[in-house]
C-alpha cells in the first residue's frame, strides 16, 4: 500500500511525517539500549527480506493483488524499535531507488507500515502471546492475528487522512472507506499466513530470537552470523526468482483510486529509476525486476549496518558483549 504524492494533501502528508519522524528517531534512541552484536545485522537482514518480499504481489481471489507488508514480522524478531527502522530503510529506499511511493508521502506510509505494522502490531502480538501463556502458539498465533490487523489500521488510517485532505462534497468517502477496508482485510489474510510461516519456521529453529525480541534482550550468547546469511540468502532468492513473476493486478489502494477517479500527482522527485525498470531494454524485464530486488535488499542492508555504526551504545555492557569482551 504505497502512496504516490498527489492522494493526500500537503498538510496531511507533513503532519504524517512529522508523527513518522518522531517515532522513528524514538525508535532509533531505543536502539541504544539493546545495541549490540544480533541487532545490527538481524536488522539488516530483516530489512532485505522485508524489501524482497513486498516486490512479490499476490493475488486474493478479485481482480486485486496484495503485498507484504512486514511490520509485524519485524517486529516479531528484532523487537518494535528495530522493526520500525527496518521497515522505515525499506521505503526509504524503496523510493529512493525505484520511485516506488511519493516523497511527500513518505511520512505516511512510514506511519502505516513502520509505525503502526512494527510499534502497533508489537503490542497486539504481545498480548496475544501473553493471552495464550506464551510460547510457540501463542508466538504464531500472536502474530497472526497482528498481521492482519496491522493490514486493516493501516487502510482505516489512510481513509481517515484521506477524507482530511478533501471537502465532504469531493468524494464518497463512506464507500471509499467501505471499499478500502473490505479489500484489506482480504489482502490481509495474505499478511497474516506469510507472517504466521515465517514466524514458525523461525521460532523452530531459533526461538531464542524471538524470545529475546520479547522481553528487549539482546542475545550475544548464541551468534546470528547463520540466521543472518540464510535471511539474506532467502531474500535475494525471492527477489531474483519471484519478484519477476509477482501478480500484475492493481494493489488495494491503486484499485480504490480507479474505482472512485482518485489521481495520483506525477512524481515531483522520482528516485534513481523509474519504477522498477533497471535495464532499459525491450523484453528484459524480468531480468530488470530481478536485478532492481537484488540490489534494493543489499542496499537495505548496508544501510542498516551504517547507521548501526552511528549509533553509540548506552549500556556499557551491551557495548562489551559487542565487543567480544
Amino acid at each position: 500500500m504505497h502512496i504516490q504524492d498527489g492522494y493526500l494533501s500537503t498538510s496531511v502528508c507533513l503532519a504524517t511525517g512529522a508523527i513518522s519522524l518522531g517515532a522513528v528517531g524514538y525508535s532509533l534512541h531505543r536502539m541504544k539500549d539493546s545495541l549490540g552484536e544480533r541487532t545490527v545485522p538481524l536488522t539488516g537482514m530483516m530489512g532485505s527480506l522485508i524489501f524482497a518480499g513486498q516486490m512479490v504481489n499476490f493475488p486474493i481471489g478479485l481482480p486485486v493483488s496484495g503485498h507484504l507488508m512486514g511490520g509485524v514480522l519485524a517486529a516479531a524478531i528484532l523487537g518494535p524499535w528495530a522493526g520500525c527502522v527496518a521497515v522505515t530503510l525499506v521505503l526509504v529506499a524503496q523510493w529512493a531507488l525505484f520511485s516506488d511511493g511519493g516523497l511527500l508521502a513518505l511520512g505516511a506510509n512510514v506511519l502505516h507500515m513502520a509505525v503502526i505494522g512494527s510499534i502497533g502490531g508489537y503490542a497486539v502480538m504481545t498480548t496475544v502471546r501473553k493471552l495464550l501463556g506464551g510460547g510457540y502458539r501463542g508466538t504464531v498465533a500472536g502474530s497472526v492475528v497482528a498481521a492482519w490487523l496491522a493490514v486493516l489500521a493501516a487502510s482505516a488510517v489512510f481513509c481517515l487522512e484521506f477524507r482530511l485532505s478533501y471537502s465532504a462534497a469531493d468524494f464518497d468517502f463512506g464507500n471509499i472507506f467501505t471499499l478500502m477496508v473490505t479489500l484489506h482485510a482480504l489482502i490481509g489474510v495474505g499478511e497474516a499466513i506469510i507472517t504466521g510461516f515465517v514466524v514458525s519456521v523461525i521460532y523452530q529453529q531459533r526461538a531464542d530470537l524471538i524470545d529475546a525480541a520479547q522481553t528487549s534482550r539482546n542475545s550475544a550468547a548464541a551468534s546470528v552470523s547463520r540466521v543472518v546469511a540464510t535471511g539474506l540468502v532467502c531474500a535475494l532468492a525471492v527477489a531474483a526468482f519471484a519478484a519477476p513473476f509477482a501478480s500484475g493486478l492493481p494493489d488495494g489502494l491503486d484499485s480504490v483510486a480507479d474505482r472512485f477517479r482518485i489521481a495520483a500527482a506525477d512524481q515531483s522527485v522520482s528516485g534513481l529509476f523509474t519504477d522498477y525498470d533497471t535495464i532499459p531494454m525491450a523484453g528484459w524485464q524480468s531480468l530488470s525486476v530481478s536485478v532492481a530486488g537484488i540490489g534494493g535488499s543489499l542496499a537495505v542492508f548496508a544501510a542498516a549496518l551504517l547507521i548501526g555504526r552511528a549509533i553509540p551504545m548506552n549500556s556499557p555492557t551491551i557495548a562489551a558483549e559487542a565487543s567480544g569482551e
